[in-house]
């Protein structure tokens, strides 16, 4: 063999060698990833997820998907500032998203009624899952949470999402640092400003945007990030999301479930996700702002969960 072909023949077998190692390190990564966010409680049964991952045909299920509004360097463990039911049919590949008003007036067991979100620093995942139980009466199989720091680096390592910003949205609030300045049109949003997008309610000049207004640009929002996974198909950033991930999400599903689901949507297609919002109407009580949710409302969404869950 001559020189040249010698070297073409190590030149190949270098190139196969390491990205063998670079395979598997991203699947080594991607296994550590899914074993750190998943979050099993003393009465989760474990088998219960490789039952599930060996499963053919799989029910559909109700997830809590929530935000933490944790502020560390104020002392402030956090509230749940956005707050979403995933209703997820694997068979059929359809999601579909249900906003809750975070300022939803309901009854937290074992404390009085107040605001939904605070359930999250009473008792956590917990208690959050079983006052929308007892609230809407029904189930929710599982729950995922992000930390605001977890959605700012996301959105930073998809080189931000493109949203429409329908009005100029400014406020500051000294206490904890915030500055928003967004103005109205289409643009794109780095993570900081995106984070913005997706809480901003109050603006300097005394003028309010809706809760409601407020969970629509979450949706938005989520649907632009969903739409940006191809940015992280290169080794790199690929590694760089399993970091994010790492550090900011925590779920109640099993890794095993997690790379079942993972492998079943990796081809979903963000227009395909449905969405609606819990509706109320605010009310001033006891000194702060509520959402009233009427009753007509409530069966309006058990209608909505129960019918996708039992034709799906």
């Amino acid at each position: 063999m001559k020189k040249w072909q010698w070297a073409v023949v190590v030149s190949l077998c270098s190139i196969i060698v390491v990205t063998m190692i670079y395979g598997y390190s991203i699947y080594r990564g991607y296994k550590n990833t899914l074993n750190h966010i998943s979050v099993i409680s003393e009465n989760v049964d474990i088998e219960q997820g490789e039952e599930f991952y060996n499963q053919d045909e799989l029910e559909s299920f109700v997830m809590l998907i929530y935000g933490i509004s944790a502020r560390k360097q104020l002392g402030d463990m956090g509230r749940s500032d956005t707050m979403m039911l995933a209703l997820v049919d694997p068979n059929e590949m359809e999601i579909s998203l249900i906003s809750i008003p975070r300022d939803a007036y309901v009854q937290i067991p074992g404390y009085r009624m107040d605001k939904i979100n605070g359930a999250y620093p009473r008792g956590g995942s917990e208690l959050m899952m079983k006052t929308i139980e007892e609230w809407l009466d029904i189930q929710v199989n599982s729950f995922a949470s992000i930390n605001f720091q977890g959605f700012v680096d996301l959105v930073d390592l998809v080189n931000g999402i493109k949203v429409e910003v329908s009005r100029k949205m400014e406020y500051d609030d000294p206490a904890d640092g915030t500055r928003i300045r967004l103005y109205p049109g289409e643009q794109v949003l780095d993570g900081k400003n995106a984070l913005d997008f997706v809480r901003f309610r109050q603006s300097n000049d005394g003028r309010h945007a809706s809760d409601y207004d407020r969970m629509l640009r979450q949706q938005e929002a989520l649907q632009a990030l969903a739409g940006k996974k191809t940015s992280v198909r290169t080794l790199t950033r690929a590694f760089d999301m399993m970091n994010i991930l790492s550090e900011n999400v925590q779920t109640s599903l099993t890794p095993g479930e997690l790379e079942k689901l993972i492998r079943i949507f990796l081809s979903f297609k963000p227009e395909d996700l449905q969405t609606t919002s819990i509706q109320g109407e605010g009310y001033y009580h006891n000194g702060g702002w509520y959402e009233r949710v009427p009753q007509t409302e409530v069966e309006r969404i058990q209608e909505i969960i129960r019918g996708f869950l039992s034709i799906n």
